[in-house]
């Protein structure tokens, strides 16, 4: 029974791994069930029912099919108790907390058991809980018992699978949940029973069977296993096929060919992590032959994957749980988020280009460099799905709909190549590789739904508006700005969608009720946080993913990933006090926000690379660059053109006057 390790992920062999690929295959099978086939097959029932009932004959069963098909979808609770029961025992068969480990233990096989008994009873009884009643129905003995071994699951699913960062997080909001009728002042919140406790956190929409892991048992693993198709019949190849056509005869080409096919596929996977795994492999060791260092690859690599969760058409799973928390239909967020994430990557490319002026980097080599028609002659199938998938959103369909039906095109295109056909090898496989990707997540947001039911016990949302105002003296710069840093804390190991739950629960209260700032922009400005948090320093998920392929020290990675990333930092507060930026106002207006918000990235951008090609840009030019890059975020149409004019000059005087210096071919 010997283990194949991934960091602390583990393969189990054996008949192990055939359990584990018969559950993964059932939770797709499940999920899709209840995304989408329910009311397809429901609706073809109901019509075959209306037919059989106009020729005369029996269609009592039929009819009875589809009204339990068509209602199977609302039944919340039942859905996460089978997610939980087969995703829970395959997290911890295949996830340790210690490194050193290369046989399966004891305790992974008793866990795995223990949640799928803890499941197993709440389907059993989910009549019970589908029709709770709270202040009436009251939790029995067993649900007290099963509510907590539920809770004991998640917090050590948490510790496995991200790690101290978030776990510590929620045993300390558990223990203030617990001993807060004993805080003094402010802190001190009202005593309550272990039956309402138990009933917050496992049975109402406020505790681990809320909307996080809802989004996760749904949208999220609907668009991961979409994206697990994807790639296994040549997506991830054609993009790097275009990205390298497209740029790889530009200088510097390598590094513009990493960026755009990061983007591109990040823009389907959602994940930065699982976009340093799929484009890495191919982009970091072109940029290494053609002789950027490795630090500095890996750190291009993922920075460019960061944006995944910011760029259309999919955004990952923290864009569907942004839309259950605000009801705002994810296209519209789509449509938003277009114009700000096509702006980070002009900041990425911005700063890769220059840097290629500055070490003279090359084109990329004429044999790595696939010719655009033979790219798309080879891999125009793989084009058709994407343009499904953003018609079907456009059109108005859920986007479980969306992805159902972006998958089901997927398997069905891939037959027109043979060698990338997905049979049922292939199908298991990406099956599999969705549960994979998905265990990080599960844990993260079970203890997320954790975290929001000890938010709703004790009414720590309020404490925390009344902390952030009195470290903030109640101003909105100072408060954006600890935000900001309290969303890139939160990401330390965690995954995206967990730091964003955390700061919709905490900080969304401040920014919307305090300071009324629109919604749209202010969940945004939390969700592009929460993405920057994977490559920020000290812990930084996609630099560890990217520091591994690329051969490098993950710390190492981080400085240059930061300035890499600087225009999303410092789009949120553009777009916060400029909604034209996310296609709100006339046509003028949004072509305004446009132009001022790439004059933003520029200053920016050049101001923390400190050259304008060859030219350094003396310390005195660099503040006054980026003052004006800050200045340009005021809604305000004077002061706004006139940092632009400034920066502009700035930038006019280095290249007129600067004396160009010796080509850097060093990193």
């Amino acid at each position: 029974m010997r283990l194949l390790r991934e960091g602390v992920r583990h393969r189990p062999g054996g008949a192990w791994s055939l359990l584990i690929k018969a559950g993964s295959v059932a939770a797709a099978l499940y999920v899709l069930w209840i995304g989408a086939l329910a009311t397809i097959t429901g609706n073809a029932a109901l019509w075959l029912a209306a037919q059989l009932a106009g020729l005369g004959l029996a269609h009592e069963t039929v009819g009875a099919f589809a009204t339990w098909a068509r209602a199977y979808t609302a039944n919340w609770h039942l859905d996460i108790s089978v997610f939980i029961a087969i995703t829970f025992p395959i997290a911890f068969l295949t996830t340790t907390a210690h490194r050193g480990r290369d046989r399966l233990a004891w305790t992974d096989v008793a866990l795995a058991a223990a949640s799928l008994a803890v499941a197993a009873y709440y389907i059993v009884l989910n009549d019970k809980f589908l029709n709770w009643s709270r202040g009436f129905s009251q939790p029995t003995q067993a649900d007290i018992v099963v509510g907590f071994a539920l809770l004991a699951l998640v917090i050590e699913l948490c510790r496995r699978s991200v790690g101290w960062g978030l776990t510590a997080l929620v045993l300390a909001l558990l223990a203030f949940t617990v001993f807060g009728k004993w805080m003094p002042g402010p802190l001190k919140h009202e005593n309550f029973g272990v039956p309402y406790f138990i009933e917050m956190m496992t049975i109402m929409e406020n505790g681990i069977y809320g909307a996080p892991l809802e989004v996760a048992a749904t949208y999220a693993f609907l668009f991961v296993l979409f994206g697990s198709f994807y790639e296994k019949s040549g997506g991830g190849q054609l993009f790097f096929d275009l990205a390298g056509a497209v740029t790889g005869r530009m200088r510097g080409g390598a590094a513009k060919a990493c960026v755009t096919a990061s983007g591109l596929y990040g823009s389907v996977s959602g994940s930065p992590t699982a976009d340093v795994a799929t484009t890495g492999p191919l982009t970091i060791p072109i940029m290494k032959r053609m002789g950027i260092p490795a630090a500095r690859a890996g750190a291009i690599e993922a920075t460019a994957s960061s944006g995944g969760a910011m760029l259309p058409p999919v955004m990952g799973a923290v864009a569907f749980i942004m839309s259950d928390i605000t009801n705002i239909p994810y296209a519209s967020i789509a449509w938003a988020s277009l114009l700000p994430a096509l702006l980070y990557y002009y900041s990425i490319y911005l700063l890769v280009h220059n840097e290629a002026v500055r070490h003279n980097e090359p084109r990329m080599r004429e044999e790595d460099i696939v010719p655009l028609r033979k790219a798309l002659a080879g891999g125009w199938r793989h084009l058709l799905p994407l343009g499904a998938l953003v018609a079907l959103l456009v059109a108005g369909f859920t986007p479980v709909y969306v992805a159902a039906g972006a998958t089901a095109a997927v398997i069905a295109l891939s037959w027109f190549h043979r060698p990338t056909a997905i049979g049922p090898r292939r199908f298991v496989e990406c099956c599999t590789n969705t549960i994979t990707q998905l265990v990080p997540l599960v844990g993260a947001v079970a203890a997320a739904g954790v975290v929001i039911g000890a938010i709703e016990i004790s009414a720590l949302a309020g404490k925390f508006t009344l902390m952030i105002n009195y470290l903030s003296g109640g101003l909105l710069i100072p408060t954006l700005l600890l935000s900001a840093v309290f969303l890139i804390l939160l990401g330390m190991g965690m995954p995206t969608p967990a730091v964003y739950i955390m700061g919709a629960a905490l900080l969304a209260p401040v920014l919307r009720g305090a300071f009324n700032l629109p919604e749209m922009q202010t969940h945004l400005f939390m969700l592009y946080f929460a993405c920057l948090s994977a490559i920020t320093p000290p812990v930084a998920v996609a630099n560890f993913a990217a520091g591994a392929i690329a051969g490098a020290n993950p710390m190492a990675l981080g400085p240059y990933a930061v300035k890499l990333a600087i225009g999303g930092f410092v789009l949120p507060f553009y777009f916060l006090f400029n909604p034209g930026l996310n296609m709100e106002g006339g046509l003028l207006y949004i072509l305004e926000s446009v132009f001022f918000a790439a004059a933003m990235v520029t200053f920016a951008s050049f101001a923390m690379q400190g050259n304008l090609g060859l030219r350094p840009i003396p310390w005195p030019l660099r503040l006054i660059l980026f003052a004006s890059g800050v200045a340009t975020v005021s809604p305000r149409f004077d002061i706004t053109l006139a940092a632009t004019l400034l920066g502009a000059l700035v930038l006019a005087f280095v290249q007129l006057r600067g004396r160009p210096a010796k080509i850097d071919v060093s990193a």
